[in-house]
């Protein structure tokens, strides 16, 4: 076992210990330490510049339920999407951020810029905080970190509360390890008002976050400094608790409507669908990592920080998968896994460098050459060089709502782009940006008096004709746990097939509401494996 990075003395009292008498281990030379941080960067720009220039093309569908609510949020509409219903369905911090950015760039086309503009830095300010980290550890090599995290956090879960929710559980880390080395009242603030934030920022982070805090209370108390944490208790009772009690007030809902519909969905868990890679690709690192840090350095960091946050990621994993419904098993909802991952990833490889040296250098080299390669192939190529993919959405708003006066729509999925790049009210059938009154009327009226109640003239469905990819996926089963389409062999393409009719069903309870049939003539919008829009006359 290799301890010698240990700030424990013998009596295992916890007391203040200088980051300097730990022992450093950077298998790097300084020269080119230097060479690939500054080479390291330049890329963290050019990623950046990237996405502030065409965020659209990175942004997923998910991404625009924020910014919609946060627009209407910021110019006094309140937590709506489509001013139609109130909503919860988010993660409160993430939306508190980009109310502010509209407050500021009240419109859509340039607040959109500013959002992704606020992301880049928050996403900076991770990978600086996960190198602090690295250095105060005593245990640095961070091209390793780099790798992992520079593409995922300026490739994938963008737009949502991400680069939010890691830059805060990194600092959550960072602030917690300097708590066992100088336990003292503003040590111990720091952490529990970062560690709150960061719940806030995602809200299954509770799982990482509660462990973290026993972890440091058990220390704390064994040492003798038992008021630290208990003093602290108020933050979180604050900051938790307005929360909870806007949720209760607001929307009669412990929770958010989104969390609640995911994971009380009609629909059967399948524990072996929609895998997300990013996901397998984080445990299997944090596992070979935390076994080899376990063999040769377990540190006090080890054993206080990553251990119980490796934990919460497991606590976290069968929540998932056994709680949430398959389809939110999405690739961008699993931040707090790579952060844990790149962290264990370098301090691990910098053990194993630590008496190979000589192949530090090429691997540090390698890690940097990889970044650029990913920037190249698909941050440029493709999201920078391909078209905007807002223009569809321009084209819907053109057609659809200018041409056609399309004023209200009911909406089979993508609902976040459409709404954002119109003026169309749109209601998601899945219920995610909605409020539990609404899955209740679907219940209740059933979906052809809820139509002409609230005067809803359009039903945006799957752009026809379908492939037989989308057929298998969407006809004649519940798709997002709240449609089901009827479809017939196209006549137009052979091989395709065409809609005749949507099947629609409330989610909580689990409950068929009726069918709204769907002719060809009414169809007056349509884009190729996109979406297309039916007229409703109620």
């Amino acid at each position: 076992m290799n301890d010698h990075a240990e700030v424990t003395p013998l009596n295992t009292k916890l007391q203040p210990s200088p980051d300097k008498s730990m022992e450093y281990i950077s298998p790097l030379p300084s020269r080119v330490d230097r060479a690939l941080g500054i080479a390291t960067a330049l890329l963290v720009v050019l990623y950046g510049l990237v996405f502030i220039l065409k965020p659209e093309n990175l942004f997923a569908d998910d991404s625009y339920f924020y910014l919609q609510v946060a627009w209407n949020f910021a110019r006094g509409m309140g937590s709506t999407f489509n001013n139609i219903m109130p909503t919860n369905g988010y993660h409160p911090l993430w939306m508190l951020v980009c109310a502010a950015v509209f407050k500021v760039f009240p419109e859509r086309d340039s607040a959109i810029h500013a959002v992704a503009g606020v992301i880049v830095l928050l996403d900076t300010f991770m990978l600086v905080t996960v190198r602090r980290i690295l250095l105060h550890t005593g245990v640095d090599f961070w091209p390793a970190a780099l790798l992992l995290l520079v593409p995922f956090s300026f490739l994938s879960q963008l737009g949502t509360e991400g680069a939010l929710s890691a830059f805060l559980l990194a600092l959550t880390m960072l602030s917690g390890y300097r708590l066992l080395l100088t336990p003292d009242r503003k040590s111990a603030t720091l952490f529990n008002l970062v560690a709150a934030l960061a719940v806030l920022s995602r809200l299954d982070s509770i799982f990482i976050v509660a462990l973290l805090w026993i972890s440091m209370t058990v220390r704390l108390w064994g040492a003798g400094k038992r008021s630290l944490q208990i003093a602290t208790l108020p933050i979180f009772v604050v900051l938790w608790g307005a929360y909870l009690a806007s949720n209760r007030i607001y929307f009669h809902l412990w929770q958010p409507i989104s969390g609640m519909l995911k994971s009380q969905s009609g629909v059967a868990h399948r524990l072996g669908s929609n895998l997300p890679h990013t996901a397998v690709l984080s445990l299997t690192i944090i596992l070979v990592s935390g076994i080899g840090l376990a063999w040769k350095r377990r540190d006090l960091f080890f054993r206080a920080i990553e251990l119980p946050f490796a934990a919460g990621v497991v606590c976290h994993a069968f929540y998932i998968a056994f709680k949430m419904s398959s389809e939110t098993r999405w690739s961008w909802y699993y931040t707090s896994w790579m952060l844990l991952a790149g962290v264990m990833f370098a301090r691990f490889s910098a053990v194993l460098l630590e008496k190979r040296r000589w192949m530090a250098v090429s691997l540090g080299s390698l890690c940097t050459l990889a970044m650029v390669g990913l920037w190249f192939r698909i941050d440029y190529q493709i999201d920078y060089k391909t078209l905007a993919e807002a223009d569809s959405a321009l084209a819907f708003h053109r057609v659809v709502e200018e041409q056609f006066g399309i004023h209200r729509a009911l909406a089979f999925d993508q609902p976040g782009r459409l709404a954002y790049y119109s003026n169309v009210q749109i209601i998601p059938l899945d219920g995610l940006m909605g409020d539990r009154q609404f899955q209740s009327d679907l219940v209740t009226m059933g979906i052809e008096e809820y139509v002409r109640v609230n005067r809803i003239d359009g039903l945006i469905g799957p752009g026809i004709p379908l492939s037989n990819a989308y057929h298998d996926q969407m006809c004649d089963k519940i798709y997002l746990s709240s449609v089901s389409f009827q479809c017939i062999p196209s006549v137009k393409e052979p091989g395709r097939f065409d809609i005749s009719g949507a099947s629609i069903y409330a989610r909580v309870p689990a409950a068929y509401a009726g069918t709204l049939a769907l002719a060809d003539k009414n169809i007056i919008w349509t884009s190729r494996d996109y979406v297309s829009v039916w007229k409703l006359h109620p």
